[in-house]
């Protein structure tokens, strides 16, 4: 494959992850891998599994993992070029990356494809692409303050437009794609949003789909574009920003406009709940406090939880802006406008509140084995602060729930689960996985085709993280390697986690899962879309009686898709049919 993606390949392929992790960790033989303490937590038992034959690494203590790359960019705090030019030296290969003056001339192609996008939205055929903006209440001088644009339909516009430079370079930019039968544009019939580095240049694009999956399409890591170490609509916050000290941190494109529009304008997205290490430190520089602003299930998803971990490590103040059920701040703010969106976050909580409270309604107190799962779910989440003084006020807030002493909840808290098999080896335990990911797992590991599943579900039938991965996967061709080179860094994270995870799943039992539950949730989902219309157009023609009736049906609808996915979780034959013993 030509363009930077084939020289990252290379440069995998000449070295042995074995090798450069040895450096730094202790490696013991283990079944078809390594074993080792893990250099990014406090590990006391080796919880790290190093795969030579798949070229992953992954901790089952902390939960970080990825390829080699992934490893050298972390242990060395290395941007993901840095790290792989690195590699490269070593590897005796020269990586094709941008030096300063070609860096500078891959920023004006992405200048002149980003204006391309503009002229595409005023022209006839962008129509569509204006309805949508200006339905969702964005005017036609949001359009040129945000760059906003629309991406032609057909395979090959950007490609033949921008000939001149070459299908290396547009690849190595993100605005192509190779596939088996050729290479295509990335976005095709989508209203474009750019995406800004820090001084308002433009390295990257995401695009909205009108119909289909992905809704969202990003562009893929590129020399200008790192998605763990960027923040959306930074270039327009950053003054409000450095006024106020505090970010207001959407995860949407849409999300961070409609704020601005409501002149909440320090705004910025972080485009996803699994916010990194190094988007973290970028919100450092400019503010001493940071407020969530998820929809409700995004909040309390374990990426989110994680991304605040993050954010109170680096040294800001976290707080959880408290959404109605149903809502994000994109139809909030536009429905109720900007003083009741500022409400919401001057009522927010600070972030180990958040967590306590959402402990409180995951689990039964009144039952002793309803306070077992509290511990158990909390002991992760405590030993990631590094704050004392924290630590202490999470142990006491936990105290109280569970009704034990103080002393009592500290001995609790940093224990380690109990090994599941003999000689104290620790596995990962299935106990949270639900159809998706043992189909993921499955494929990842080479155990079973995506074709096997194709008659039963898709990639939008996925979540979070794990749509990107299925994304990729149902495309068929794209190597285990190749794959960890385009997830961003929660996804590449997962995947090393499935294709890794010593667990047996049954392939069969899985199929039948897939059959009985993938299909109820996109019902769900599609139904409360369409809800989303006729709500917007009751309001539109001011019939408030209609409203409200469609408003009760979204909230009901929002409380089914819930519980939907929690029987999707638990409902997998008990996990008994579908997973058989580890232990043999």
């Amino acid at each position: 494959m030509p363009g930077q993606r084939a020289d990252v390949q290379e440069i995998k392929s000449r070295l042995s992850i074995v090798d450069i992790i040895s450096r730094y960790v202790t490696l013991t033989p283990s079944g078809a891998g390594y074993k080792g303490k893990c250099p990014f937590h406090k590990d006391d038992t080796p919880s790290m599994t190093v795969s030579e034959e798949k070229g992953l690494w992954h901790c089952f203590g902390c939960g970080e993992g990825g390829d080699l790359i992934a490893f050298v960019m972390k242990i060395e705090r290395l941007s993901f070029i840095d790290a792989t030019r690195r590699l490269a030296e070593e590897a005796g290969v020269s990586f094709d990356v941008a030096e300063d003056g070609a860096r500078d001339e891959l920023r004006e192609i992405m200048a002149e494809v980003a204006n391309a996008f503009v002229l595409n939205l005023r022209s006839p055929a962008g129509k569509k692409a204006r309805d949508y903006l200006l339905n969702r209440g964005y005017p036609e001088d949001c359009w040129m303050t945000y760059g906003l644009g629309y991406a032609l339909p057909g395979w090959e516009n950007v490609k033949r437009a921008f000939a001149k430079y070459g299908e290396a370079t547009l690849l190595k930019l993100g605005l192509l794609v190779q596939g088996d039968k050729g290479v295509y544009d990335r976005f095709r019939d989508r209203t474009i949003f750019p995406i800004l580095d820090v001084s308002g240049r433009p390295i990257a694009f995401g695009g909205r789909a009108f119909e289909g999956q992905p809704k969202y399409l990003n562009s893929s890591q590129t020399p200008l574009f790192d998605k763990g170490r960027v923040i959306y609509g930074l270039s327009w916050a950053r003054e409000r920003m450095s006024q106020t000290r505090i970010a207001v941190l959407v995860e949407g494109y849409t999300d961070v406009l409609s704020l601005h529009q409501a002149d909440i304008r320090n705004a910025v997205g972080s485009m996803g709940t699994a916010l990194t290490q190094g988007q973290a430190e970028m919100l450092k520089r400019f503010v001493d406090e940071v407020v969530i602003a998820y929809d409700q299930d995004a909040a309390g998803s374990a990426a989110s939880l994680r991304g605040m971990q993050v954010l109170r490590n680096v040294g800001l103040n976290v707080r959880v802006a408290r959404l109605p059920l149903g809502e994000d701040p994109d139809g909030f703010v536009r429905a109720h406008g900007s003083e009741a969106m500022q409400e919401i976050f001057e009522s927010s909580l600070p972030f180990h509140e958040f967590f306590i409270e959402s402990l409180k309604a995951r689990h039964d107190l009144s039952t002793v084995r309803g306070k077992e799962q509290l511990l158990e779910d909390a002991r992760e989440f405590y030993a990631d602060i590094r704050s004392s003084a924290l630590r202490e006020v999470i142990e006491r807030a936990i105290a109280d729930l569970v009704d034990l002493s103080i002393e009592s909840v500290r001995r609790e808290l940093p224990r380690k689960r109990k090994p599941r098999h003999e000689e104290g080896e620790s596995r990962p335990s299935a106990e949270h996985w639900g159809v998706e990911e043992h189909v993921l797992a499955l494929v990842l590991r080479g155990e079973a085709t995506w074709s096997a599943f194709e008659p039963y579900l898709s990639p939008s039938d996925f979540t979070g993280a794990n749509r990107s991965i299925a994304e990729y996967l149902s495309k068929g061709s794209m190597e285990l390697s190749e794959l960890m080179g385009v997830l961003d860094e929660e996804g590449a994270r997962r995947a090393s986690f499935y294709a890794l995870s010593p667990i047996r799943i049954n392939v069969e039992g899985t199929i039948e899962d897939a059959k009985r539950w993938m299909g109820r949730l996109p019902a769900i989902e599609k139904r409360l879309q369409e809800l989303d219309r006729e709500i917007e157009r009751s309001g539109q023609e001011e019939d408030w009686t209609r409203w409200d009736e469609l408003q009760k049906a979204k909230s009901d609808l929002r409380k089914a898709l819930i519980q939907a996915k929690d029987a999707k979780r638990k409902g997998i034959h008990e996990q008994q049919d579908n997973q058989e013993n580890p232990e043999g």
